[in-house]
């Protein structure tokens, strides 16, 4: 089940140019029962007080001549103070703030819930806030929140402008669960919101009263903007305003607020482990044995697992921040601490991969994340890992790039990602009125007439097979699809119509269709076996046999040299052409290829007879760089039949293409397309028309030979309308 939050993102349940600078300061605060989840081997690994980038403002701790303490609990120094506010009506005997006690009060067990109404909420029970209307251009609304104790928080919004704005923070967050099940008072009227917005107004609101009381200042008002509060969700046209005016929204806020959410899953030990391997340099990669360490790394996939990292709008967010702190229950830390953790991961990959394999080995047990990630995926290429420097990046690159993120409104897939591409944020029309349909539709035209390029159609990638209710035309993306593999072009640098410009028309609604310019190669004849998105070795095994008795029976003679070349091509074929650089000679890839499959279909299928030529591979030596043969199959042959299937041409060509492929479909060349793509004919031959099947792979013809035949008259263009 998706959840939707305030801007449109969608939730799971369950770089710009970073120039962010410092941020003003680093505490690590915790709550005392807590550290109950901590190993003491950690415990006693850890330093005696933080390094000095996350050391800053830390607040002076309990003594026991302040507070009570447990002393039964183990005790991080200068670390321990709450967040959290008692309620006099539970506890009269806790101390007040004073300037000689500037740390915060101890929780109260019944903190919060239990709690009495605030004396207005009966009176305003019945109230309910009514946004007036931005009446400027560049309006905008801030909440300013009280700062106390009480339980309740109470806050003004007012009306502001970015011309000149006050100083303020943006809160950057994650809203899980969307049900306004807190209570806040807004302009005096009761305002139901989610917990997580909650959370942060409130942690906020207690960091702002902790430095007011440390500095023994008057109390100032606390401004900041957050989208559930800030902007009318009723009003589209005020919510297509307010999105284009995000990107200084965030740019011109004091500092950003990135706000996690509540301690939970080890986060306090992840925290703290993140400090520790910032500060290791290099990584002593043999501690990652030690019980304490591996909790730790557990802990940091789960929080970097965390809903926040997937939202779209996280993307601007970050990009246009000068200042970030991060919250995480009751701590504090700097913004580089998680900007700087996937290169420190990366730097250990074969060793993360090795402690925590993602596959049994020897009897270990598997290291998988709570979605079904390597440890190692997760630690380098999500959480801060998946939040890539895509300001003024080309539009299609950075809606790649964000594909994998959540938005519940379809249309923000494309308006969320304008915040870091000011030239585009200028050109394309934020309307909410528009459907889906259009939306996608114009993206596809924008890109066209501003790159004369028509890779984006590879990304309307429909299989495995899928039904979208927007009603797109074949060769839209449809870009709320999350699909589990990637077009192939922009990955491996294909560029099968060398550098020429696409040449097409698009006819007017209601067809939405597109006309294009391309070479034909060829049309199916036979294909394998389609191979899915989800895995395991057998599957490729077995998949490998298959496609290889197709391919034998595409061979027209028994030349044994001409046979040799072509399961050669065949080979070169299941890795898309990347093979690497060792083995890139004469026949030595076919060598390694059947070794490594042979070998494996022995050990794993011991009772499956193989041909007489295969068999010849089976006792064949296997260099010691093979030692992980399943490894190998994975990275240079699985995870690009993934989503694919084996094809040969009736025209003699061998591909591997989208897994939706279907023998008569037709194979060509788009000017201005770095794949060849499969088109499905539709319609009678008088009024002919295509569907866009997907890219495809054809061996000797991704580097540019289909022009050149061309240009010699050895091949012909046409025009193909695709509906």
């Amino acid at each position: 089940m998706h959840r939707k939050d305030p801007k449109g993102e969608m939730h799971d349940p369950g770089h710009s140019k970073m120039h962010y600078g410092r941020s003003s300061g680093t505490r690590i605060r915790r709550r005392a029962k807590s550290l109950d989840s901590i190993p003491e081997s950690m415990l006693e690994s850890m330093p005696e007080s933080m390094p000095e980038s996350t050391q800053h403002r830390v607040p002076t701790p309990y003594t026991s001549s302040t507070f009570p303490t447990n002393s039964h609990l183990p005790q991080y120094p200068s670390h321990q103070f709450s967040l959290d506010r008692p309620n006099e009506a539970y506890r009269k005997d806790t101390p007040r703030f004073n300037k000689s006690t500037p740390s915060l009060p101890q929780k109260h067990p019944n903190h919060l819930r239990s709690a009495p109404l605030h004396p207005a909420l009966e009176v305003l029970r019945s109230q309910v806030y009514q946004y007036k209307p931005l009446l400027e251009h560049s309006g905008f609304r801030l909440v300013e929140i009280s700062q106390g104790d009480e339980a309740m928080i109470t806050c003004r919004i007012s009306h502001e402008s970015l011309t000149e704005p006050p100083s303020y923070v943006a809160i950057s967050y994650a809203w899980g669960d969307p049900r306004p099940t807190r209570k806040i008072i807004v302009n005096d009227s009761v305002v139901f919101v989610a917990a997580s917005i909650h959370g942060a107004l409130r942690v906020l609101r207690e960091e702002a009263l902790y430095d007011t009381q440390k500095l023994g200042q008057q109390a100032k008002p606390l401004r900041v903007w957050a989208d559930a509060l800030c902007i009318n969700q009723q009003n589209e046209d005020e919510r297509a305003h307010q999105v284009r005016l995000m990107t200084d929204i965030y740019s011109k806020a004091k500092s950003v607020a990135v706000y996690l959410g509540k301690e939970d899953n080890d986060s306090t030990l992840a925290i703290h482990l993140l400090s520790q391997f910032k500060e290791a340099k290099p990584l002593d990669v043999s501690r990652l044995t030690e019980y304490s360490i591996s909790q730790g790394i557990a802990a940091i996939v789960g929080l970097f697992e965390r809903d926040y990292w997937r939202r779209l709008w996280v993307v601007q967010e970050i990009s246009n921040a000068k200042f970030i702190n991060v919250y995480c229950g009751t701590l504090v830390c700097r913004w580089d601490l998680f900007t700087q953790a996937p290169q420190i991961f990366g730097r250990i990959k074969d060793d993360l991969e090795r402690f925590f394999p993602a596959s049994r080995r020897n009897g270990s047990r598997r290291a998988i994340s709570l979605n079904q990630f390597s440890y190692s995926q997760v630690l380098i290429h999500q959480g801060p890992g998946s939040l890539s420097n895509l300001s003024e990046k080309p539009l299609l690159e950075v809606l790649r790039a964000c594909r994998s993120k959540l938005a519940s409104d379809a249309k923000d897939k494309v308006f969320g990602v304008l915040g870091v591409l000011h030239q585009v944020r200028q050109e394309f029309l934020v309307d909410y009125k528009c459907s889906v349909k259009d939306v996608y539709t114009n993206v596809v035209k924008y890109i066209l007439k501003g790159t004369k390029r028509l890779d984006v159609i590879c990304e309307a990638i429909n299989f495995p097979t899928y039904t979208g209710s927007a009603n797109l035309p074949s060769y839209v993306p449809d870009w709320s699809h999350i699909p589990q593999m990637a077009a192939m072009g922009d990955k491996y640098g294909f560029s099968a119509a060398s550098q020429s410009d696409a040449h097409y028309r698009f006819f007017n609604a209601p067809s939405d269709q597109l006309e294009i310019s391309a070479i034909y190669l060829g049309t199916i004849g036979i294909h394998g076996i389609a191979v899915g998105t989800l895995c395991t070795l057998e599957t490729y095994l077995m998949t490998f046999l298959h496609w290889r008795a197709r391919l034998l029976e595409f061979l027209e003679n028994d030349d044994d040299e001409d046979n040799k070349r072509v399961q050669d091509d065949f080979c070169r074929t299941l890795s898309l052409g990347q093979v690497p650089k060792e083995f890139d000679n004469s026949t030595r890839w076919l060598t390694v290829c059947y070794i490594l499959f042979t070998s494996l279909l022995s050990k794993r299928l011991p009772k499956l007879p193989l041909d007489e030529e295969l068999r010849t591979y089976i006792n064949a030596e296997v260099s010691e760089e093979f030692q992980f043969a399943a490894q190998f199959i994975q990275e240079n042959f699985g995870n690009r039949m993934m989503g694919r299937c084996f094809c040969c041409t009736e025209e003699g060509d061998i591909g591997m293409g989208c897994g939706s492929m279907l023998p008569g479909d037709v194979v060509v060349v788009p000017f201005g397309c770095s794949t060849p793509i499969i088109l499905r004919p539709e319609g009678i031959s008088s009024q002919l028309r295509y569907r866009f099947v997907g890219d495809i792979y054809i061996h000797g013809y991704m580097y540019g030979q289909a022009v050149v035949d061309y240009r010699n008259g050895e091949r012909q263009a046409r025009e193909y309308v695709l509906n």
